[in-house]
């Protein structure tokens, strides 16, 4: 499995990485973000910031954030470099966003094991 992780802080960058690489460099400093798939099928983007993480799934044209809690009230972040909007209950804990990049190869699993909410 490969991934593309990319880092906006201090300047937008992009590597590849392997499933063996992700967990060391799963790591909060300069918040990368993570994506797997080539954007013609399903789609998963992880971004982790230091208290949290988000997960963003492409499945059947439609975009879902992977929620922890159903909180709906918008919060802003960085996201990518840029300020963004996302519902409270999308901020779910770093451990989350590590596991469905596991499960990144498996969509159906990640449809089952992760509670979900269209964007």
């Amino acid at each position: 499995m490969r991934y593309e992780m990319e880092k906006y802080l201090p300047y937008a960058a992009s590597r590849v990485i392997t499933l063996e690489e992700l967990p060391g460099l799963y790591v909060p400093d300069h918040e990368p973000v993570f994506g797997y798939g080539d954007g013609d099928d399903d789609v998963l983007i992880v971004s982790l910031h230091e208290e949290f993480s988000t997960v963003s799934l492409l499945h059947d044209r439609t975009w879902y954030w992977l929620a922890e809690s159903p909180a709906a009230e918008l919060v802003e972040i960085l996201l990518c470099g840029q300020e963004s909007w996302v519902p409270a209950g999308a901020l779910v804990r770093p451990e989350t966003g590590l596991a469905a990049l596991r499960l990144a190869h498996d969509v159906p699993g990640l449809l089952t094991e992760f509670m979900w909410r269209e964007q």
